[in-house]
């Protein structure tokens, strides 16, 4: 596979996803990858070192292949100061990365405000358990199997991750992981119970995730109107 290149790309319920192939983080960026951002774009990746350039510059590449899909041009797409994308006004746009992955999904602004999460399984962190999941998940999680335990704790950190991303732009501020439960996990979907602190909440709000060959993608969609 070549850096910066093509994962995948398709429809989902909350948008379009698309996904670019990541470099090592010492590796040089050739020319022509630079030149496939918008010029704002290349002035802000410019400032950027190590890994963090390289997911920057994969975040944005896979938001532009998701948004032709869906043939709108997203212009320059730089960074609020909560680091999320700034989106332009009729689409809504987040973006997750990992080291060899940076993923994006794309929908219209009309369709509610979405947030996107990816993950791999890697190595067993279920010690995070209790700093993100509040009483009557952990409780949840207790009565599996040991070798379930840390998938399903995975996956509530997912949808959580993508509720904030979801949420911020229209609250304006970080949502903690005890202002959001998810409960009743089924085929790929899930209620999501808000306990916000302060902002008033949406309307409307879904959870989905997919385990994929690349692994986890978790998707929010909130809409207050």
């Amino acid at each position: 596979m070549n850096a910066f290149s093509s994962a995948f790309s398709r429809g989902l319920p909350h948008g379009v996803i698309a996904a670019i192939h990541l470099p090592d983080a010492n590796s040089a960026i050739p020319n022509a990858v630079i030149h496939r951002l918008h010029a704002d774009e290349q002035e802000f990746a410019g400032t950027l070192e190590g890994h963090r350039k390289v997911q920057w510059i994969g975040g944005r590449l896979a938001a532009r292949h998701a948004a032709r899909s869906i043939g709108a041009d997203l212009g320059p797409l730089l960074t609020d100061p909560r680091g999320a994308p700034i989106s332009p006004k009729s689409m809504s746009v987040s973006i997750s990365h990992k080291e060899k992955l940076a993923v994006a999904l794309v929908s219209k602004r009309v369709h509610g405000s979405i947030g996107v999460d990816y993950e791999v399984i890697g190595r067993d962190r279920s010690h995070i358990a209790e700093k993100i999941l509040q009483a009557e998940e952990l409780k949840e999680i207790e009565g599996l199997p040991d070798a379930q335990r840390w998938g399903a704790i995975l996956v509530r950190f997912a949808l959580k991750e993508a509720t904030y991303k979801a949420l911020a732009p229209r609250l304006g501020r970080y949502i903690a992981f005890d202002e959001a439960s998810i409960r009743n996990f089924q085929n790929g979907q899930a209620d999501l119970i808000l306990n916000l602190k302060t902002g008033d909440g949406p309307e409307k709000i879904e959870a989905l995730y997919e385990w994929m060959p690349e692994g986890l993608i978790a998707t929010v969609r909130a809409k207050w109107d």
